[in-house]
């Protein structure tokens, strides 16, 4: 009789309960970050960003991280996305984050259209690639560095669309626990849940949080937090 064996997928569960109980050494978060976006896209990832209608110019390789433990292991510095948001200033993300735009921009369209009854057709960053610990109500447990020291986060203040106001974060958006009265607000709390529940995202932090995020949407594609 053969011997019996695990089903394939309970080999990654196993790993992490292994982990959660503390049955074998880790390494740094820093170097489980940078192992995961480096797995995140294959080779063919900026020819896949091309077919899917994004602007960018390719970033030289990273091989590894620097000496603050940061990088970005395929950079690309993107001007306009796949429906054809224009990003001012540019994302400077890795390209696996880049590719899941397409994702995130059809929740964000479809949102606009809903509420707003017109396409977004730019958005306003904070920024995106940044060696540098996370701030805020994170900082304790996180160990260290933000996703944004690997190209694997950007941060929205404000959305424009074809026709009608920008809405900004800091002005437009409603914390949890009242209902939007605004079709702004409505827009807002649309894209936020709605990127985390369709899994476009792993993270999307917002004035909800604490107050760092007061006036931006911070989203990354980074791992869940026990990982």
């Amino acid at each position: 009789m053969a011997p019996a064996t695990s089903p394939e997928w309970a080999g990654p569960w196993i790993e992490h309960l292994a982990d959660a109980a503390g049955l074998r050494e880790r390494p740094p978060r820093a170097q489980r970050q940078w192992n995961h976006i480096v797995a995140a896209a294959g080779a063919d990832c900026r020819d896949a960003l091309k077919r899917a209608g994004a602007r960018f110019q390719s970033l030289p390789d990273t091989e590894k991280p620097n000496k603050k433990g940061c990088g970005i292991p395929h950079g690309v510095l993107l001007s306009r996305g796949p429906t054809g948001i224009v990003y001012s200033p540019p994302l400077q993300v890795d390209c696996s984050l880049a590719l899941r735009l397409a994702d995130m921009e059809r929740v964000i369209q479809e949102e606009a259209e809903a509420h707003l009854s017109s396409q977004i057709v730019r958005i306003n960053t904070l920024g995106s690639y940044a060696c540098r610990e996370v701030v805020g109500r994170m900082r304790p447990w996180s160990e260290g560095l933000s996703e944004h020291s690997f190209g694997n986060a950007f941060d929205i203040a404000r959305f424009s669309p074809k026709r009608g106001r920008a809405i900004s974060v800091l002005r437009d958006y409603v914390l949890h626990g009242e209902d939007p009265s605004t079709r702004e607000g409505r827009f807002l709390r649309g894209v936020s849940r709605r990127l985390r529940a369709e899994g476009a995202a792993a993270r999307v932090l917002g004035p909800d949080f604490d107050a760092s995020h007061r006036d931006h949407l911070h989203i990354d594609c980074g791992t869940p937090r026990w990982y």
